[in-house]
């Protein structure tokens, strides 16, 4: 490990629970890492680690895409604890104040798990275990007990807690929504994530509705912090008078945080993203685990920015529709964030050997390669491909291509090891076959001109960037051949 007497420019710290399997032992503890950036550009990441004690690792690399920030490395790194050195690869993530990094000493067989994101990117009281409330409703879900409306006062109370949950649940609860029959009509069961509003007596007016604002504040509205790909939900849906007609209804659309209701009472363009119309609807099931594509193509025109989430469940795809005690029950909520990779390329051509499920790959090249060459198809709306090199003690160059979810839970880090062998030896600039003085002009007009060169040519002090120190290196070069 390079271990270099650098001034630290800034210095971030994240605290979180880390797991250790190792040595056939599981640990978990609550540890702080530490990331300093240093005047070099690079990074130094210390960890507290149980059984390993501290483990630092200098001379780190870092990119960016989007706000996250990837550090990927390999160091043969010497740990105090065991008095020995250990092979160990980083592959960390951070965004927003937040990090999750997987550490692994393969020779050892120890893999390392740290996080520190906890629920930040999922729906508040998701697993619809918390009711705290005096209303019965659950914390963050809403059905017509704190309704708004002239018909607030007469609205059925069809949102309750219910002990009956899906196999494998590790919850107590989940909750029920159930149709009741109010002034000669269906009134549908309704959960949502915003407010409901009864305005009217008629099931199909638009003054029944459901809405969310970012100005209701949190009980009523609820961000996002990047755009999820899926929405998960254990649903059970039970018809009072069996009808295959009747569907329950999900509806979710991600929004600017601006008003927005449904029934949608006008065109509504703070949309950017949701499930499809007709896609949210289910049949009569036993608990079944659903996930529901979210689009945002359909609704790109809008340019809307994606800063809340509005959800609402139904006991009816259609208002007034269905029978009276109709039921849907509901319970543990996930919004899944994608990042997967599903080809790699380099200068336009798929890397030999590609498998999305392969990590590893070596490449034999004629000059020292350009991440910008280096491209890849991902999925995930939000998900982001960062791109970092290094040249390795040996001379081959380590190339880290990652691709990250947004919420830094599901990433992999493809490593392609680089040997360059140029065309032309190095220092022959103009390509010759002879190292002498019209290398070192050629040289010098590359670099006062800023030309683009065969970097294994014309790096010749190997520091991967062309400056006055390669003609200065050259010069040396050419006066002791």
């Amino acid at each position: 490990m390079a271990l270099m007497a650098v001034m630290s420019l800034h210095a971030e710290s994240y605290t979180g629970t880390i797991v250790v399997n190792a040595m056939g032992m599981t640990r978990t503890q609550t540890v702080t890492v530490t990331v300093t950036q240093e005047d070099n550009g690079l990074n130094t990441l210390v960890l507290q680690v149980p059984i390993f004690g501290t483990m630092t690792m200098s001379d780190v690399a870092s990119s960016n895409a989007n706000g996250i920030t990837v550090y990927s490395a390999e160091r043969i790194v010497y740990n105090a604890a065991l008095a020995r050195n250990l092979r160990t690869v980083l592959f960390a993530r951070t965004v927003g104040g937040m990090m999750a990094a997987n550490v692994t000493l393969p020779d050892q067989g120890a893999t390392m798990w740290f996080n520190t994101v906890g629920d930040s990117f999922q729906l508040p009281n998701s697993d619809l275990e918390a009711w705290t409330g005096s209303n019965g409703e659950p914390d963050r879900w809403h059905g017509f007990k704190t309704a708004t409306g002239t018909w607030a006062w007469a609205a059925p109370a069809s949102l309750g807690k219910s002990e009956d949950v899906h196999s494998g649940s590790a919850g107590e609860y989940s909750a029920l929504i159930t149709a009741k029959s109010a002034f000669g009509t269906i009134a549908n069961g309704t959960m949502t994530s915003g407010r409901l509003n009864a305005g009217s007596t008629s099931a199909t007016s638009k003054d029944n509705h459901a809405s969310s604002s970012v100005d209701y504040g949190d009980d009523y509205y609820m961000p996002l912090l990047a755009k999820p790909d899926q929405f998960k939900v254990w649903l059970k849906y039970q018809q009072e008078t069996s009808n295959a007609n009747n569907k329950a209804n999900v509806s979710v659309k991600t929004f600017d945080g601006t008003y927005y209701q449904e029934p949608c009472d006008k065109t509504y363009t703070n949309i950017s993203g949701g499930i499809l119309e007709g896609e949210g609807q289910i049949a009569a099931c036993d608990w079944t685990q659903f996930t529901f594509p979210i689009n945002y193509e359909h609704w790109a025109a809008n340019n809307a920015e994606t800063n809340g989430i509005f959800v609402t469940f139904s006991t009816n795809a259609n208002p007034g529709q269905g029978s009276n005690n109709d039921m849907l029950y509901i319970d543990d909520m996930e919004l899944v964030y994608l990042g997967s990779m599903s080809d790699l390329r380099y200068k336009g051509q798929t890397i030999q050997g590609w498998n999305p499920s392969v990590t590893t790959y070596s490449m034999e090249l004629t000059e020292v390669p350009n991440l910008d060459d280096f491209t890849a198809t991902i999925e995930g709306a939000s998900a982001v491909l960062t791109k970092s090199m290094e040249k390795n003690a040996d001379g081959t160059y380590r190339i880290a291509i990652s691709v990250v979810s947004a919420d830094l839970q599901t990433a992999t880090c493809y490593i392609i090891t680089a040997t360059v062998t140029p065309s032309s030896k190095l220092g022959d600039i103009n390509g010759d076959g002879e190292i002498n003085v019209a290398d070192v002009t050629a040289l010098i007009r590359i670099v006062l001109n800023s030309e683009s060169a065969d970097m294994a040519v014309a790096d010749v002090n190997g520091d991967q960037s062309l400056n006055v120190a390669d003609v200065t290196a050259l010069i040396n070069l050419v006066l002791n051949l």
